[in-house]
């Protein structure tokens, strides 16, 4: 098998888990809820009958309390059941197990009290066993209700006899190859979990790109079965792999950029977005997944690699390739673990990238000419005849932005009437107009240049359109490579052309301070309300959008909309007293002159 031939995909993991917790205890419950992590969508139901109306197929686990007024766990574990919805069930209870609880369908069984750890190891084992054929499960839940019932004296339970036929043949079962197999896999599974938890804890708090690389490196040296792994820079246009980091190798490293040529398995992932998993490392497969390191796969007993694409929306930041000694060894579930690693990873180095851009008091500026209809700014300034300066913008859902836009030259109906018949905008409104200028918003999906520069990191200064061409300034962090993000602009767009690239100071005033320390306090959504109020003219007298009109180009109801509008101002206000200074009480009556 060639080594193209002998690269596999596989897409990334599945939606956030549902996690069901029903408890009559309402602070029990919220403290359950609390404990679990973000990766999860924790729900809460006070009592059986609530549980009732919210269990149906979109529930991933269920936490279960037992002993409940009105309608006990035990009813709520038989209407579960009776609907079909097959979904693990873990009884969360004060009462002590007794051989009653042979006959009821649940996967796990915990006494009260349960520490975190306990609460979060169960949950994601049992998260983990869906991943198994149903003999598999009612395999594991049998050996639960042994364990559980092991936890008693014999002598206090009421059928011993059926406790003891229970434990011989969970034991029987656990002696064969077919259950140690499954046993071996549940383990390595729950290895895998605890690993990439571990190392998404340690990148939140990673500043550096370096730090990010090596952390994830070595930590899947250190407690995967690796031998190793390594990051490389991906450059598109010319299809090379550059080393930045390897773990499980003395020595340093080269930093000679290789090609693949375009048909190794380095592109292979990079082209398709998935991971790549090579097998025949020992018949020659090294070549391509291997020489940017100049190692040997027969020197080093390894059999088989993955390589795994970093990259943040349409920007690549490079491969993370991790080679092990043993054969087959990745599986789908491997894959799918590497993949979220992968994002993970690109994740992070993309949040590292803006904020040294927003910190560096030196940036780096850069200047493009735009002159493709692809980008739809410079299509409606061809068809309406329109100069358009882009005043302001803010990120949506789904790779959407809202824009606010100055038009001179066409009329505002004449501008708006030409948006409305493009597909890739979902809304025009005219916002304000006056003899010479109309200011308008646009909400746009993934057709224009803004998008993949703001995903690459940079910063957008400028841009204005005038009889079809573009000019747009932005700035990236003075480590940026440019070519990564000339690469994101053109994997969406052609007539594209750099025209200028300068190293500049920071103004050096207490403008830019401000707004960090501004943006430090407001939350994403208090920052993007804020700026679109603005941008939309709320603040103007008399206003030129309603909150309403806001609301709505922002996919919020608008209360929301108040709620986040007002505690955005508060920081505001709070931020610039704390920044200048407080006022005495007749400098802030003191009229202007």
């Amino acid at each position: 098998m060639s080594e193209a031939g002998s690269a596999s995909s596989a897409e990334g993991v599945t939606e956030t888990p549902t996690v069901l917790i029903v408890d009559d205890d309402k602070d029990l419950a919220d403290t359950y809820g609390m404990w679990l992590p973000d990766e999860y969508d924790v729900e809460i139901e006070y009592g059986g009958v609530q549980a009732r109306k919210r269990i149906d197929d979109d529930l991933d686990l269920v936490l279960l309390d037992r002993r409940m007024p009105g309608i006990p766990g035990d009813k709520v574990l038989e209407d579960i059941r009776e609907r079909g919805i097959d979904c693990p069930v873990a009884m969360l209870t004060a009462v002590a197990p007794d051989t009653d609880i042979i006959d009821l369908e649940f996967d796990e069984y915990l006494v009260k009290p349960i520490t975190q750890t306990e609460l979060r190891d169960t949950v994601d084992e049992l998260l983990l066993r869906r991943e198994f054929d149903p003999d598999a499960q009612d395999h594991f839940a049998m050996e639960s209700k042994a364990e559980a019932l092991a936890s008693r004296d014999p002598e206090d339970l009421r059928d011993p006899e059926a406790a003891t036929d229970l434990k011989n043949e969970a034991e029987r079962a656990s002696e064969s190859d077919q259950v140690r197999e499954l046993r071996s896999e549940l383990q390595r599974l729950q290895r895998i979990t605890s690993l990439i938890r571990e190392i998404d804890r340690e990148l939140v708090v990673a500043s550096e790109r370096e730090e990010i690389e090596r952390t994830a490196c070595d930590r899947l040296v250190e407690h995967g079965p690796y031998e190793l792994a390594w990051i490389g820079e991906y450059t598109v246009s010319f299809q090379q792999t550059t080393p930045r980091y390897l773990a499980g190798e003395d020595g340093e490293i080269g930093d000679q950029a290789v090609s693949d040529g375009g048909e190794g398995p380095i592109t292979a992932a990079v082209d398709s977005g998935a991971v790549q998993v090579v097998d025949d490392l020992g018949d020659g497969g090294e070549t391509q997944a291997l020489e940017p390191l100049g190692l040997s796969a027969t020197d080093r007993g390894i059999s088989a690699g993955a390589i795994v694409p970093l990259q943040h929306q349409d920007t690549v930041y490079g491969v993370l390739s991790v080679f092990t000694d043993q054969e087959d060894f990745f599986d789908e579930r491997e894959v799918a673990v590497l993949s979220e690693l992968g994002d993970s990873i690109a994740n992070a180095i993309h949040s590292a990238k803006t904020k040294k851009l927003m910190l560096a008091d030196t940036v780096v500026e850069l200047e493009f000419d735009i002159n493709d209809s692809a980008d739809l700014f410079v299509a409606l300034s061809r068809e309406t005849g329109a100069r358009i300066d882009l005043k302001g913008f803010v990120p949506a859902a789904d790779r959407e932005l809202t824009c606010y836009l100055e038009i001179s030259g066409a009329t505002a109906r004449e501008f708006l009437d030409a948006a409305t018949e493009r597909p890739e905008v979902q809304i025009a409104r005219g916002v304000s107009d006056s003899a010479d200028t109309r200011l308008c918003e646009l909400r746009v999906a993934d057709s224009t240049v803004v998008l993949p520069l703001i995903e690459a990191g940079a910063s957008i200064e400028s841009m204005v359109v005038d009889e079809g061409s573009g000019h747009l300034t932005a700035r990236v962090a003075p480590d940026t490579d440019v070519r990564t993000v000339v690469e994101a602009m053109e994997s969406g767009f052609d007539d594209i052309e750099l025209t200028a690239k300068r190293e500049t100071e920071r103004d050096i005033q207490s403008v830019g301070d401000f707004r960090q320390s501004l943006e430090n306090n407001l939350t994403d959504r208090q920052y993007s309300v804020l700026e679109a109020a603005y941008s939309a003219g709320y603040f103007d007298w008399p206003r030129e959008s309603t909150a309403k009109e806001i609301a709505n180009s922002l996919d919020l109801a608008p209360p929301t909309l108040h709620e986040h509008l007002r505690g955005a101002l508060k920081e505001l206000n709070e931020t610039f007293f704390s920044e200048t200074g407080e006022f005495s009480e007749d400098e802030r009556l003191r009229p202007r002159e």
